[in-house]
Formats: C-alpha cells, structure tokens, sequence
C-alpha cells in the first residue's frame, strides 16, 4: 500500500532534479516581477498604461519557467543537439548586426523578430559553452594529437564568436572567453598552452587598455582598425578610473556634482548611498525615474535602495547557493559531459550575476550584462531559464539513474552532433 502511494506521489511530481534550485528560481523570480514594476516607471511616460511593461516581462518569465520545464524532463545527452542550430543561427545573426551596424557608433545588439527583440549574442555564448564542454569530454589528456585538435576546435569556435560579439557587446565577448578559458583549465587543457595563451591574452589586453586610455578619441573615431564602438569603452574606462581630487568632499555630494557627466554610475550611487539597512521599501524608489536602464543593468542598485544592504545580500546569497548547487552537481557527474557542462553554466550565471552587481555599486566600469532571472529582457531571461533548465536536467537525470529509472531519450540513438562521427553512448 506504502508503494502504491509512493508511486503515486512520484507521478504526480511536476518539478525534479535540485529542489534548492528550484527554490532559488522562484525566489528570483518574485523579486524580479516586484523590482521590474517598481523600476519600469521610467518606460511607461507617454505609454497608455503602466502596467505594459511588467506584463511583458510576466510573460517572458513564464515561458522562461516553462522552457526550463520542459528541458529538465530530457536526457543531458539531448543537450548536445543544441549547440547544431544555436551556433549556426547566432553566428548568422551576428554577422548581420555587424553589416547593419557598419559605420555607426552604436550597438547594435537586438534583432526585432516582432514578438521579443532577439539578442544573438545570448544564444551565441551558450552554444560555444555547450560546444566546449562536448569537446572537452573527448578529450584524452596523455594523448598529444587529441590535445591538439580539441584545443585548436575550442579556440577556432571561441574565437571567431567573440570577434563577431565584441562590435556590439565588449563585456558579453570577455564573459564568453573567461569562462571558456577557465573550462579548458578544468577539462585538462595542457599547461603549456593554457600559459602561452594567457600570455598572449595579456598581452593583448595591456596593449588595449594603454590604446583606450591614452590615444585620443578623434584618432580612434578616424581609425580604420578600430571598432567604431572603442570611443565608447575609452568614455567608460576614463570615467571609471577618474578621481574626484577633493577629500573634503563626500561620495554622496561629488555624485550629485559628477551627475551630468555619469548620470547612469551617479544616480546608481545615490540610490545605494540613501539606503539603509531595510531599504526605502518596494515601490518607494527615488532613483529610479533617473536611471535609463532601471529596470535591467542597474536593477541591482534599486533593490538595494528598496530593499536595503539585507536585500542587496540576500540576493548575493541566493547566486552563491545555485554555485553551489552546480558544483554538486557537478561532482556526482560520473560522466564528462554533463560535469563540464554543468561547470561552464554555473560559471556564466554566476559571472554575469557577479558582474552586474559590481556595476551597480561601481566596482566595474558600466558594461550591458543584466542580473540572471531579475533584469527585464526577453532574451536575457529565455537563456538564463534555459541555462539552469540544463542545470536541473542533469539533477534530474543523476536522481533518476541513481533510482535505477528511465527518462525521455535515454535509449535514443541520436549521432554526436558537433563532431559528426561519435555516437551520444560514447562517452567516456
């Protein structure tokens, strides 16, 4: 009788793998639906109803929910399929944002499908991601020709997407490579080419930032070599770096004095320097009317004048648990693929949450990542709702085989889909 209501009860479960997980999604969720309509006010002067933006970012959060859902009833050797279009269809999409956006000196980051403005680098990071990690399984770490070719395909595929994202999106480039690079260091990339190649980055990097800080911007703008965009990076890396030069003056007074050449990094400070332990409470936002992206890059700042420094950690904290919970997952991977797959996710939510954060209280120059299942964005949320789909499939599917039960497409016989020559059983 006992096992006939287990049975019952087992079939009756909508929601498996982590249950923390879990958790944290919906916690996200409810403070995104509370701060996202607080922070809007700003979208909806001259709009016939304030309450179009919140509906909008409703919705893409619960057919986010739902696609997250519907990934984690599938087998992780699924996944692999998606990397097949999601790499082919950004990099096609990539390509005709940087012909459209040829001349001009502004991003070009969204594609209007008419029902959600696409942003291709989204779907482009998460494919190499999911790309890197099916290689890295291949890998053999003692066999110098397998060394060879999984590096250079890594490499290859990284590479060429991030030189397509960096015209419109520098930090989305710089995110993809971080944790791409930390992937290879995991997966068993020889140390002899993770140094030569952190060598060269370096490199590169010093010789970009010394360009950006001291070539002036008209020889930029003239620069046929140069994104046209570099002119904007210098503006934030100059501002970043800018001291105010007075001590007797306090952080709260030189914002408001710096507020008509920073207003975004000002009035994020003003909204973090005017909160308190508790915060103004939800809706009671000053800053919010002054900051052009409220609602998505500084969205961190407005849950802290509302919520207070507790809610500003609080939502730290919820960020560290779900890293948590990936490494556990992670570590009870006996397969490859699904360990690597489940790293490389965890990193990319747990940096851009990182980054974002680090903007809003000005710890890093202003970049364009939003907050994971908190910022309004179709696209922003579709991907992190995928993202940790994946995460709770490989829960699910570790928590099923340890049951010793199936999942959907568990017996399939699917051919690899990156290489074109390896059978998804494979796996080492």
């Amino acid at each position: 009788m006992e096992e006939n209501t287990g049975e019952k009860t087992e079939r009756k479960q909508l929601l498996h793998g982590d249950r923390t997980i879990w958790a944290m999604v919906f916690v996200l969720c409810a403070i995104s639906l509370v701060e996202v309509f607080s922070a809007s006010s700003r979208l909806t002067f001259g709009k016939s109803s304030f309450l179009t933006p919140i509906i909008s970012h409703t919705v893409h959060l619960a057919v986010g929910l739902g696609g997250m859902w519907l990934v984690h009833l599938l087998h992780y050797k699924w996944y692999k399929l998606f990397p097949v279009f999601l790499v082919p269809v950004s990099v096609l999409m990539l390509g005709f944002l940087s012909v459209r956006s040829m001349g001009s000196s502004g991003a070009e980051r969204w594609i209007d499908l008419g029902f959600i403005q696409l942003q291709p680098s989204e779907l482009g990071k998460i494919g190499v991601i999911m790309s890197v990690a099916y290689w890295l399984s291949k890998l053999k770490p003692d066999d110098e020709l397998s060394q060879i070719n999984i590096f250079w395909k890594i490499m290859a595929l990284t590479g060429f997407v991030c030189m397509l994202i960096v015209g419109e999106n520098l930090s989305t480039a710089l995110l993809l490579a971080a944790v791409v690079f930390v992937m290879m260091i995991l997966g068993g990339i020889a140390w002899k080419r993770i140094l030569v190649l952190t060598g060269a980055v370096a490199a590169a990097g010093v010789i970009a930032m010394l360009v950006l800080m001291f070539v002036p911007a008209q020889t930029i703008r003239d620069s046929k070599i140069i994104p046209s965009r570099a002119t904007t990076w210098q503006a934030r890396l100059q501002d970043f770096f800018h001291s105010s030069g007075d001590g007797d003056m306090s952080p709260y007074e030189y914002a408001v004095r710096e507020a008509p050449e920073k207003p975004q990094e000002t009035h994020a400070n003003i909204a973090i320097a005017t909160s308190n332990i508790l915060g103004k409470a939800p809706g009671n936002s000053d800053e919010r009317d002054y900051l052009q992206e409220a609602s998505c890059d500084f969205i961190y700042a407005i849950i802290i004048e509302e919520l207070g420094m507790a809610g500003g950690i609080g939502v730290m904290l919820v960020y560290i648990i779900l890293l948590f919970r990936v490494g556990r997952i992670a570590t009870r991977c006996k397969e490859k693929y699904p360990a690597y797959l489940a790293m490389g996710l965890g990193m990319l939510l747990g940096l851009q949450a990182f980054i974002n954060m680090s903007v809003a209280v000005g710890l890093f120059p202003v970049t364009g990542q939003p907050l994971p299942l908190i910022s309004k964005g179709g696209t922003s949320v579709l991907m992190a709702s995928g993202c940790i789909g994946m995460l709770l499939g490989i829960s699910n599917t570790l928590d099923r085989e340890e049951k010793g039960e199936q999942m959907m497409g568990t017996d399939a016989d699917v051919p690899a889909p990156v290489d074109g020559n390896e059978s998804f059983d494979e796996i080492n």
